[in-house]
Parts: C-alpha cells; structure tokens; sequence
C-alpha cells in the first residue's frame, strides 16, 4: 500500500517549520516518543512533589527504630541553704543530673511496621503518577500526529474547493459555464474554509498542551519524529498481568497498613508496657569537700485497664478501622471487577479495529487504484486536471480514516498495557 505520500507532505512541513526556526533563531525541538517521555519525567512538577514525598516516607522508615532507643537527658545544679534566724553559713553545693528511661511495648514494632507500609504506599503512588504522566505523553504524541496529517488533508482539501471555485469562474468569464456554477463553488470553498481553520486550531491547541507536559515554553517550535505507519500490535494473547494494576497494588497496601494500624491500637491497648528509669544525681559539697549521690533505678509494667470496657476509645478505633477494612476490600474486589472488564474491552476493541484495518487498506489499495486511472487519462487527455484532484483527496481521505484508526488501536493498546501493568510498547511495535 502507498500509504507514505501523506507522510512526505508531513515531513515536508516539518522542514518548512524548521526553516521558520532557524531564520527567527529558534532551534526546534526534534523529538521521539521515548525522548518526549523522559523530557516529561525529569520536568514534570508534580512528579517532583511525588518523588520528595516519597524521600520523606523513606526517611521516616528508615529511622522508625529510634523508638528503641533510650531517651537520655542530662543537666547542671547547684544549691545552697541560708537562714534569715541563724547566724549566715551557707552550705553550697555543685553537680550535675543524668537520667536515662526506655518504654518498650508490643505496639513499637507495629509502629515500624507501618512506617515500611506507608513508605511502600508512597513508592505505589510515585509509580501511578509516573506511569499515569506517561501514558498521557504517549497518547498525545500520537493524537499530535493524527492531528498534523488532519490539518494538512484540510488544508488540501480546501485547495481542492477553491480550485474549483477559481475553474469555474474562469469558465463563467468566457461564457462557458453559468453563473450558478462559480456561486456554487464559492458557497462549497467558503464551507470548506473554517474546517480547515478549525484543524489547524485544534493542532495548535493540542501542541500548546504538549509544551506544557515537556516544560517547554510556548515558543519552543516542536517537530516530532515518529509515524503511526506500520504499528502493529503484538504478543497480544500470550501477554499477562505482572502484579495487576497500580490501582489494585494501592487498594492492597492501604487495607494492608489498616490492619497494622490496629494491631497497633490492640497491643498497645490490651498488653502491658515496660518502663525502664534510671537517674543519677552527683552533687559536690563546697564546704565538706566531698561528692554524693542520689542515684535510682526503676522497673514499672503499667497496663490501661479502662480499654477493657466496650465503649473505650481504643475499641471503638478498632471497629471503625474494621469496618473501613470492610469497605476497602469490597472496593479491591470491585476495582479487581472493573480491571477485568476494562481489558476484555480493550481486547474487544483492539479486535475490532485490526479488522478495520484490513477493510481500510483495501479502501486506499481501491483509492489509490482510481488516482492511477484517472492521473494516466489526464496525461492521455481524457480527463481535466480538476477529475485528478478529487481522485487525490479520495486517496488522502482513504488514507487518513486508516490513520486515524491506527490511532484508536495505539490508545487501545496502551489503556490495555496499563491495567496489565506492564511497560508501554510491549503490546506493539512499528517500523
């Protein structure tokens, strides 16, 4: 199939932009799809709030044990005794204080292992995000494309309209045509006209959110270097799941740290708590010359026993975070239900469309058949010069409607290449 002319007129724009650029000392920006994700990844602010947002989960991780840890103080006294009835002789003394305690309580370790939890909870949300920016950069790269060949088919077929139109009028000056002809013509190119304005719009507008995505500023003249020609899918039926969605991972971790947070509110409500003190007191007598202690030494068990009645603060945490576990895992079996009907959609779809393809190449192999007769009867002199252009816009339009349906099955594959969780462009490949 000659499906690359369309392509050529592209390319040729894109010289023509180029052109633009580099006379207003401009350098454009020629990117590929794997370029514009990774530009996308290193720019995009939100993924940078995610990124320290996770720094910061790990670091509570990683310093979670420090409830191990005895907490010391240590201080400065000094002392002195007077009397306003005896006679003046203050004894004054100097020294220091140093105290160490440790609780220790069945509840720390669930306490640390939430933090892990919650630490693994950022790293899913940082994933989502990243792959949810990605799956957005790759869809509009491609959408860029369609839209491109889109404006320059509106573009040819408004030339095709005004063509006419300026026929027409020439064979009404000559008195071989009715003036009804050239007002028809000019009705059919003033028609024609705002859909190709619209086009163009629609391109720009799409350009202008693709700049935003990147970074870029709203000068930066972008020329993609990529094709929707020749992507097919692939390893479709013998691809599986790595791990399920990210939104299925996330709904798994969260009913996974509530069931840590209880057990933290059981343990520390229901077993009893170890206290371990211990401080010392050295003082230094001025006048006697001479150190003494206060030191002591304590071990206490001390246990709540108001969280033993039924309407204590504790259980009733523990039932609300029962009944939001409830409610979590009927939202996990819902989401595990919709990720499953999602991706047969998406089979269906892709499906679907890859017989559409076969239906539309036929349709250009047709198109393109027709432009060769009638381009070999107008060099014959059988047919006029404007019987070929229409013959053109036929195989044009012929050629975007396969375009714009290679489009649909690239969407398609990519949404289905998410909820399996597995890297984009595994499901397909291009030339």
């Amino acid at each position: 199939m000659k499906i690359r002319n369309l392509y050529l007129i592209i390319c040729f724009l894109a010289i023509i932009k180029g052109q633009a650029a580099f006379s207003s000392d401009i350098i454009p920006e020629i990117i590929s799809i794997e370029e514009a994700v990774q530009i996308a990844l290193e720019n995009n602010l939100s993924l940078r709030r995610s990124a320290l947002d996770v720094q910061i989960r790990q670091r509570n991780t990683d310093r979670s044990w420090n409830s191990l840890i005895p907490n010391i103080s240590v201080g400065a006294t000094a002392s002195g005794t007077t009397s306003i009835i005896d006679p003046i002789s203050p004894a004054y003394r100097g020294g220091f204080t140093l105290s160490a305690g440790l609780n220790l309580s069945i509840s720390i370790f669930d306490d640390i292992k939430r933090a892990q939890l919650d630490y693994e909870q950022g790293l899913i949300s940082y994933e989502s995000a990243r792959q949810e920016l990605e799956l957005q950069v790759r869809k509009l790269f491609y959408q860029l494309l369609l839209l491109e060949a889109n404006q320059i088919l509106a573009a040819q077929n408004f030339a095709s309209v005004q063509a006419r139109y300026e026929q027409s009028a020439a064979l009404v000056r000559v008195g071989q045509a009715p003036q009804l002809d050239e007002l028809s013509a000019r009705v059919d190119m003033e028609n024609q006209r705002p859909s190709a304005r619209n086009a163009e719009i629609i391109y720009e507008n799409a350009l202008d959110s693709f700049r935003t995505i990147l970074g870029f500023s709203p000068e930066t003249i972008i020329i993609l270097d990529g094709s929707l020609i020749g992507i097919r899918r692939e390893n479709l039926f013998e691809t599986r799941a790595e791990s399920g969605s990210l939104e299925v991972a996330s709904l798994a971790q969260s009913i996974r740290s509530m069931e840590a947070q209880r057990n933290s509110i059981r343990n520390s409500a229901y077993t009893p708590n170890l206290r371990l003190s211990w401080s010392s007191s050295p003082l230094y007598g001025f006048q006697s010359g001479k150190w003494s202690d206060n030191s002591s030494f304590s071990i206490t068990f001390s246990l709540n026993l108001d969280n033993f009645f039924p309407w204590s603060s504790a259980r009733t945490q523990m039932e609300n975070l029962d009944d939001n576990i409830r409610s979590a895992q009927i939202q996990l079996a819902d989401s595990l239900r919709s990720q499953e009907n999602r991706i047969s959609n998406n089979l269906r779809t892709i499906q679907r469309i890859s017989e559409s393809l076969e239906v539309l190449g036929l349709n250009i192999e047709l198109a393109q058949y027709t432009y060769d007769v009638h381009e070999e009867a107008y060099r014959m002199g059988a047919a006029d010069f404007q019987q070929l252009r229409n013959a053109g816009d036929s195989l044009n339009n012929a050629r975007y409607s396969f375009l714009q349906e290679q489009y649909n099955l690239i969407s398609a594959l990519l949404d289905l290449e998410k909820d399996l969780n597995i890297p984009f462009g595994t499901l397909f490949v291009g030339e």
